[in-house]
């Protein structure tokens, strides 16, 4: 049977979707034929009616999977109702954003089955009752349409351990040119889960899910503790990392974009070890502060490590620990980006802006500690509450949210759907604009004061400059030249680089790739 898949990254780095190729590899190896339209500038496939419904044609499949964010709902709803105003072929949505908003997701005309959680085992089980056309009754984790009436099966599918999963199916994507477009970057994921349950993430409420239907259809605990704690052994791992680098030679560094993949014990004692010896690429991971210990950095680094990702969010102690549910101090941020710089670890952070009961002052603070921390990449995004979290239910009990305002949101670094009142968008953006300029200032070195005028010069630009897109074109010809002039004193500062802010300087061997 035919499956096609559908994934945009619209106003966005292009990507990898790991679900997409997970999904894929299980159905091709059950023998299916499977496609992808991969909606993105960067990849030369624009967003344009004519030409996905011209290819959904030319392929003629049995069955449609759109995998979503809440970030790039807005275009999937449409190429959605443009499918659906053309054919009557069975869509099935996945992803973040009908995971977390299942119940209004499943109300668009243009849906037919709805996946709530890990959709492994469960899509080729819906692939082959639509073959044999049958009902899709009793697949768990599946909300389904009969005529006009919405089934809502329990969420009980998760596969238990990794290793019984064939690799990801890349050749899905145009997998070599996104490496390219990511400077030989690629992307991994070997663990599945999270222990950790921060306000903001969909982690901790899709854990309730699962607790609640095993506990309401099975009369059992979930065994909570295994499912956030599941990887692929070392061994299926080096294997995959192996067969990556043969397969694709464009490939110069790999990744780990797991939640938290770096932490001690067994597992990583041995991954370590191995890596260096069967692998031999540098690499970039995830860790968390509360994790990170010297005896870790100094695997890390031993093992090929180039960067190591943890998250700061905000720069105020109060709202990192009681908004976000991230009980991290400052002095202990201080204490693990030292370890990691003394290790000759290249530390990135984290950040969010435009948070609940956030302040101006309290994202300045942010941008302090980031300057004093000194990471080599300091990673920016707008907060915003996505259905389904802690942060959501708090927000819409307060009616903070201005809901107009999602379909405007198409990527982590834009603008808040919190109210004005709550987050007055024109001082959001001042700060969003020039956050590397603030970050630049607090560096404390002879370019310092060079940035603070500049500052106070765009501060006190006209309204209608910030307001029709004027300022984002001066503030670019302005930071060129300035990054130019720096260089070539050979002063150290945070540079752009495509979606980060990057630090050019001695300690960093003056490195940007």
């Amino acid at each position: 049977m035919k499956v096609l898949f559908i994934y945009t990254d619209m106003s966005s780095a292009v990507g990898y979707s790991t679900g997409i190729g997970a999904l894929s590899a299980m159905l091709k190896r059950d023998g299916h034929e499977t496609r992808l339209i991969h909606v993105s500038e960067d990849l030369d496939y624009p967003l344009e009616r004519k030409r996905i419904l011209a290819d959904v044609h030319a392929f003629g499949p049995a069955l449609i999977c759109f995998s979503i964010t809440t970030n790039q709902w807005y275009f999937a709803r449409m190429i959605g109702e443009w499918i659906r105003n053309d054919c009557r072929i069975p869509i099935i949505v996945g992803g973040h954003h009908p995971m977390s908003d299942p119940d209004n997701v499943i109300k668009e005309p243009w849906v037919d089955i709805l996946c709530r959680g890990e959709g492994d085992i469960i899509l080729p089980e819906v692939v082959r009752r639509i073959g044999n056309h049958a009902p899709l009754d009793g697949i768990p984790n599946i909300y389904h349409k009969q005529e006009k009436v919405i089934i809502r099966e329990p969420l009980q599918s998760w596969v238990k351990v990794l290793d019984t999963l064939p690799y990801e199916d890349r050749e899905i994507f145009n997998y070599s040119r996104i490496v390219n477009t990511r400077g030989g970057w690629a992307e991994v994921i070997v663990t599945r889960g999270c222990p950790y349950q921060c306000a903001y993430c969909f982690n901790k409420p899709l854990l309730e899910q699962y607790s609640r239907s095993y506990s309401t259809q099975e009369g059992t605990n979930f065994p909570a503790k295994n499912f956030i704690n599941r990887r692929r052994s070392v061994d299926a791992t080096i294997n995959l990392l192996r067969q990556l680098r043969e397969r694709y030679p464009t490939i110069k560094h790999f990744t780990f974009v797991d939640d938290v993949m770096a932490r001690e014990g067994e597992w990583f004692e041995e991954f370590a070890h191995r890596y260096k010896k069967e692998i031999g690429l540098s690499y970039a991971c995830t860790s968390q502060p509360l994790v990170f210990t010297r005896n870790l950095a100094k695997q890390l680094k031993e093992s090929g490590c180039k960067v190591v990702k943890m998250g700061i969010e905000a720069g105020n102690e109060r709202i990192r620990k009681q908004v976000l549910k991230r009980n991290i101090s400052n002095d202990k941020l201080r204490e693990v980006f030292a370890i990691a710089r003394e290790f000759g670890l290249k530390p990135q952070a984290f950040n969010m802006i435009g948070l609940p009961g956030e302040s101006i002052e309290n994202m300045m603070e942010t941008i302090k500690l980031n300057a004093e921390l000194r990471p080599y990449i300091v990673w920016l995004s707008t907060f915003n509450p996505y259905p389904g979290t802690e942060l959501y239910r708090k927000c819409l009990h307060r009616d903070m949210i201005d809901e107009s305002k999602w379909d405007e949101v198409d990527s982590y670094r834009g603008g808040s759907v919190l109210k004005e009142e709550f987050m007055p968008s024109q001082e959001l953006k001042k700060i969003r604009i020039l956050f590397r300029w603030h970050l630049n200032a607090f560096l404390g070195n002879s370019a310092s004061d060079t940035f603070r005028r500049l500052i106070d010069e765009f501060d006190r630009l006209p309204d209608e400059y910030w307001e029709n897109g004027v300022i984002e074109q001066k503030y670019k010809e302005k930071d060129t030249e300035i990054d130019l002039s720096l260089r070539n004193q050979d002063i150290s500062h945070y540079i752009s680089k495509k979606y980060i802010n990057m630090f050019w300087g001695k300690e960093y061997d003056y490195d940007i790739s």
